[in-house]
């Protein structure tokens, strides 16, 4: 693996942006359509459907926050510091793969390699957070070794 914390970060911020994107699109679509929902002689239909696209919404805007969150959250993430032990913002090297620890993303292919975004709150994060190189542990039945932090 070539590529560096810096781009890992980029491409991170780059499909929470892009999502964010997509998110608003989504949603005025689905405000049009509600909108644009005509009433009928079965009125019951009718609030139903609106009452549909009204939630969909709604799921939608929270989603737009909570990208907007860890865009937040991602923005303050010092790239140039070094780490001793695993906290948020280093890059962990193990045997069974890459981990960039930040924001729960779960698998990004960047250049054909694989990196977990993880979040420190979750249970392999609570797992990693603050050991060492060297350090071993075991989750769900595999024992990871800690080989380098970045």
């Amino acid at each position: 693996m070539q590529i560096s914390k810096v781009e890992i970060h980029e491409t991170i911020l780059k499909l929470l942006t892009n999502s964010i994107v997509q998110a608003k699109k989504d949603y005025e679509l689905a405000k049009e359509s509600r909108d644009s929902d005509t009433k009928s002689s079965a009125g019951d239909k009718f609030e139903t459907g609106r009452e549909m696209m009204q939630r969909e919404m709604d799921k939608i805007s929270a989603s737009i926050d909570q990208s907007k969150s860890q865009l937040n959250f991602l923005s303050k993430i010092n790239l140039h510091r070094p780490y001793s032990n695993v906290d948020v913002g280093c890059l962990m090297k193990t045997d069974h793969g890459i981990y960039y620890i930040s924001i729960g993303l779960g698998k990004v292919e960047i250049n054909a390699d694989s990196i977990y975004a993880i979040s420190l709150d979750s249970p392999i994060g609570q797992l990693f957070k603050g050991k060492r190189v060297g350090d071993i542990l075991e989750f769900r039945g595999k024992t990871f070794k800690i080989n380098q932090l970045l």
